[in-house]
């Protein structure tokens, strides 16, 4: 397979090329790979920016992703590499950048007030979430494998939540963002897989970012949080979420998405919270609860069955 030239210029490892007399086949469960990794660390780069507001995080995040992505992709758009999202699929991509915003705002809030462990195993929550507006919206039924694989995960997802349940008012608002920013990324994601055929990984995400970063920057006039003073780590953490988890990670997934189901992907993602959970044990000193003990390797073990067998649906290739 072959991606297109903007594309492979987003994702350099990624196509096919040979190494030695070994040809290496890359694919869109490659990148989801990638994708997966990158935005595993977002919560460990807001704990570390948590000097700054919630709301400022997210903001500053999508602005340095977007105004990145936008500058790269005018390049492309000038030498022919890259075509604009098509007129009917802009209603779409605008509710999709506003679903984008509230999902990172609930997110980063629900990090203030609850563990890393417990956020991220909410939010991932979304390929259940995901499954359900899929089908509304698509029409697509979950496979019998995937139906199993979700089963497990979801097990591993109670067993983790269920050690947040006493703990408080302020864990339980933590929680409960969390679960609201699940739902909004949910219908996000739903969104790419309905508009991949008139709209490329690279055109959808510079897109949608920017509509996420202006419905950020006019809730941060709104509600006017602190937006300077931090120190530099907070701007180096900051920065770091909008290369490594914005840029990389969401831009592999919204490439993923214009060619696997929608379920695939959400599956494959559940194996954030395992990875963001020993990040937080190695670099925050943050020991996961027994529900994260218990319920890692069920995770680990859905994702394993649901993607075993997954076929790619979609496109061949997505346009850019």
């Amino acid at each position: 397979m072959r991606l297109a030239p903007f594309e492979e210029a987003c994702f350099p490892a990624l196509w096919p090329r040979s190494v030695g007399m070994v040809s290496v086949a890359r694919t869109p469960m490659a990148v989801l790979f990638v994708g997966v990794l990158g935005v595993s660390w977002a919560a460990i780069f807001v704990r570390l920016a948590d000097e700054a507001p919630a709301l400022t995080i997210a903001a500053y995040r999508l602005l340095f992703a977007a105004g990145l992505l936008l500058f790269f992709g005018s390049i492309a758009l000038a030498r022919g590499n890259l075509s604009l999202p098509s007129r009917s699929s802009l209603p779409l991509l605008v509710l999709s950048g506003l679903f984008l915003a509230g999902h990172f705002w609930s997110w980063f809030a629900s990090l203030e007030r609850t563990s890393v462990a417990s956020s991220v195993v909410i939010v991932g929550l979304q390929p259940l979430l995901g499954a359900l507006i899929a089908f509304i919206m698509l029409r697509e039924r979950p496979e019998p494998r995937e139906l199993s694989g979700l089963a497990i995960a979801i097990a591993g997802l109670i067993c983790i939540g269920a050690t947040d349940l006493a703990r408080g008012i302020e864990f339980f608002i933590g929680d409960l963002l969390a679960l609201l920013a699940a739902l909004f990324v949910a219908v996000s994601q739903t969104i790419r897989r309905k508009t991949r055929f008139q709209t490329g990984a690279v055109s959808y995400s510079a897109f949608v970012y920017t509509v996420a970063t202006c419905t950020l920057w006019l809730a941060v006039l709104i509600v006017r949080p602190s937006i300077s003073g931090f120190t530099t780590d907070v701007w180096a953490f900051i920065l770091l979420l909008a290369l490594i988890p914005q840029l990389i990670g969401h831009t592999a997934i919204n490439y993923a998405l214009g060619h696997l189901r929608v379920v695939t992907v959400g599956l494959a993602i559940l194996g954030e919270p395992l990875l963001a959970s020993l990040y937080a044990l190695a670099l925050l000193n943050e020991s996961p609860p027994i529900g994260v003990l218990v319920g890692g390797p069920l995770i680990l073990g859905g994702v394993i069955v649901g993607l075993s067998g997954s076929g790619r649906r979609g496109p061949a290739v997505s346009p850019v």
